[in-house]
């Protein structure tokens, strides 16, 4: 069998598996809670021509960001059942009940866990105009003078909040935390010197790095990042217990149906496995995953009493 006939007959077989409830599901908002040029969107970008292509659609991404990403959010969490919304979010979604008042959904009970997607390391970067160049002097600064340095966020209960606050905890310091709008803003103002460090997703910080304007000191993975080999890791700085990592997938509103579910799985699991948008995403410090919506729902009902225990344990109160 040829490499064509080999996609053509996985595209048929991933538009059985959706039939007949994507039948007339031609255009659908794919929904980002942010706005662009973080990595939640960048990926967006990648995996939803691909996944359409693959359904017979057209998905259109949507940027509706506000309130930590909960408009976009509960704006699919209010759709139809019927695959024509669909949201493109990140693991703040398991923390912000924990670090936000009156969140108007509940992650477990209003939505389908439809696929994961991505892996993202973090990596700590201040601009390119700290005097600090590398991370044993950083850390010694923020012992000595910690009202001089503030944390960007990309939002309330970012994987960057939770590793900020927990190493702030082991520093026994406390700096300013300034939460923006999603990565996009936070990385403009850490660039600009506005604020001093930003605990960032790798992807959308990796080209600041590579042409100067921001300086990284640590990475917050368990081992270094083939695309920052020369950065170390917190744990090598002397933190072995904070290793963060993020991760972004797709959702569908509460009682999207299985056939639906499985369609839709099937196909933003063949766009991440893309040889196009798998090299982009390496190329941007991210792992492409490919899991079940089962896993997925696993992955959701893990991590949320790990947040919560994070959350009580860094002393964030919720805002």
């Amino acid at each position: 069998m040829t490499t064509t006939t080999r996609r053509a007959t996985l595209a048929l077989g991933i538009a059985a598996l959706a039939a007949p409830a994507l039948a007339q599901a031609r255009n659908v908002r794919f929904v980002v809670p942010y706005p662009p040029g973080g990595t939640t969107d960048l990926t967006a970008r990648l995996i939803a021509p691909r996944a359409a292509d693959a359904l017979g659609q057209t998905w259109v991404v949507e940027n509706r960001s506000g309130a930590n990403g909960v408009v976009g959010a509960e704006n699919v969490a209010r759709s139809a059942p019927d695959g024509t919304s669909l949201l493109y979010s990140n693991e703040v979604l398991t923390v912000l009940p924990f670090v936000q008042r009156n969140v108007p959904f509940d992650l477990q009970q209003d939505f389908t866990p439809v696929a994961r997607t991505v892996s993202i390391p973090y990596v700590m970067v201040g601009a390119a105009s700290l005097e600090q160049q590398a991370i044993a002097p950083l850390l010694e600064a923020l012992r000595r003078t910690p009202q001089r340095f503030s944390f960007a966020g990309s939002s309330l209960g970012s994987v960057g909040q939770l590793a900020t606050a927990a190493l702030m905890q082991k520093l026994g310091v406390e700096t300013t935390f300034v939460a923006y709008r999603g990565t996009g803003p936070a990385m403009n103002d850490t660039v600009a010197g506005s604020v001093s460090l930003f605990i960032a997703p790798m992807g959308p910080a990796l080209p600041l790095v590579r042409d100067g304007r921001l300086r990284a000191f640590a990475v917050t993975s368990a081992r270094r990042e083939a695309v920052l080999p020369d950065v170390p890791t917190l744990a090598e700085a002397g933190f072995p217990d904070l290793v963060y990592e993020g991760w972004c997938g797709v959702w569908g509103p509460r009682g999207l149906p299985a056939d639906v579910v499985a369609g839709v799985n099937a196909a933003v699991n063949r766009a991440t496995s893309d040889p196009a948008a798998m090299e982009r995403m390496r190329t941007l410090g991210l792992t492409p995953v490919n899991e079940t919506a089962q896993r997925f729902a696993e992955i959701i009902a893990a991590e949320i009493p790990r947040n919560r225990a994070l959350v009580a344990a860094a002393r964030i109160q919720p805002e």
